[in-house]
C-alpha cells in the first residue's frame, strides 16, 4: 500500500500506515545489522553497529507500545525503500575485499539506514 492510496481514508489510517511502515523498516534493520556487525573489522564500527542494534530493538518496543495504545496489533507494511537500501548495502559489502574500504562502505550503509529512519519520523 503506497502512502497515497484509497485504503487511507482518515488521519488515523494515515497514522497507522506510517507506524506500520516504521515497524517493517525497524524489523528489516534488526535482521540486517548482525550481518553488518559480522563483516565489520574496526572495533569502533562494531561497537557503533551493536549500539544501533540495541537502539533499534528499543524503537520496536516503543512502536509496539504505540500500537497497543491505539488498540492495534503491531504489524508492518512492506516498504520497498528500506529493502532497497539494505539490498544495496549487502551487494556492495559483498564485493569489497579491502577491510578499510569495507568498513567505510558499512559506515555509508549505516548512514543511509539512519537517514531513512530520520525521514520516517516525519
Amino acid at each position: 500500500m503506497g502512502t497515497f492510496t484509497k485504503d487511507i481514508k482518515s488521519m488515523e489510517d494515515l497514522l497507522v500506515h506510517g507506524l506500520q511502515d516504521m515497524y517493517y523498516a525497524e524489523q528489516q534493520i534488526i535482521k540486517s545489522l548482525p550481518k553488518m556487525i559480522e563483516k565489520a573489522t574496526n572495533r569502533d564500527l562494531v561497537a557503533g553497529l551493536k549500539g544501533h542494534l540495541e537502539e533499534t530493538n528499543k524503537q520496536v518496543e516503543r512502536l509496539q507500545n504505540v500500537f497497543e495504545k491505539l488498540g492495534k496489533e503491531p504489524s508492518g507494511t512492506h516498504c520497498p525503500a528500506i529493502d532497497g537500501i539494505i539490498k544495496e548495502a549487502d551487494e556492495i559489502a559483498g564485493e569489497i575485499e579491502d577491510k578499510a574500504v569495507l568498513d567505510a562502505a558499512l559506515v555509508a550503509a549505516a548512514q543511509a539506514v539512519e537517514h531513512y529512519e530520520i525521514g520516517m519520523a516525519r
